[in-house]
């Protein structure tokens, strides 16, 4: 029989209350977009170098643990602005900035590479790591966001929960990491590509967050198969290739 190793760990690691503790970092929904402003008064003191007085800066990306990578010197990065007295803000719509649709958490960092691009990281904007000597990407929780002053549309942002399996393809292990938007059961089926059930992953419930699941696929016959992750009302399906 396989063995299922579960690893629970809960949203709190990337909560925006987290940011909530860094009072440069302001954030809101404008609509379907994310606001952010940070002060650079605020920035990490061993963050390298100095964006003070830069005109823009460069905004590095990424969701739900550095999934779908923004660079920020990709075409289709935004820069961040500064208002004159080195506050800087940005704003994106998750929905369509990453190519996945149903970004959870925002992971980021700042540097001058829109002024310096032969050596933007010279320069860079970061939070303060309360655990450690020194500082760490900024993340945010998009669910935990207020409404942005004067925004009416904020019931347009559909926040769903985000399903990756990696790595995939697969030898001997995979990781289903599914971060849910609250406490459900959750149940996860292998099928073949005739749609015969090959086993039944596991059915439990989980708290919101991201929660880990370790699947030991050494039993497993190298080719293609079909997972299905029902998260309560909600239905993910993809391939998983074993090597």
């Amino acid at each position: 029989m396989k063995k299922i190793y579960l690893m629970i760990f809960t949203c709190c690691t990337f909560a925006f209350n987290s940011n909530a503790q860094d009072p440069g970092v302001t954030a809101c929904l404008n609509g379907t977009n994310v606001q952010i402003t940070f002060d650079l008064l605020y920035n990490c003191a061993n963050a390298p170098g100095s964006l003070s007085g830069m005109g823009s800066i460069g905004f590095h990306s990424g969701h739900d643990g550095w999934s779908d990578v923004i660079a920020w010197d990709s075409s289709a990065a935004v820069t961040a602005t500064n208002d004159g007295a080195d506050a800087f803000t940005w704003e994106i719509d998750p929905a369509t900035y990453y190519a996945n649709p149903v970004a959870s958490i925002i992971n980021w960092v700042h540097n001058g590479g829109p002024e310096n691009p032969t050596t933007p990281w010279d320069n860079e904007g970061k939070t303060d790591d309360a655990t450690a000597t020194g500082c760490q990407d900024f993340s945010l929780d998009i669910s935990a966001l207020p409404t942005c002053p004067g925004s009416t549309n904020v019931n347009e942002v559909v926040l769903k929960d985000a399903i990756s399996v990696s790595p995939n393809p697969a030898n001997d292990f995979t990781n289903f990491n599914i971060i849910l938007r609250n406490n459900k059961e959750v149940s996860i089926e292998l099928f073949d590509l005739t749609g015969k059930l090959v086993e039944n992953v596991i059915n439990s419930y989980f708290t919101k967050g991201l929660n880990t699941i370790n699947y030991n696929s050494s039993d497993l016959n190298s080719g293609i198969y079909l997972y299905k992750v029902v998260s309560g009302d909600q239905v993910n399906s993809g391939k998983l290739i074993i090597k």
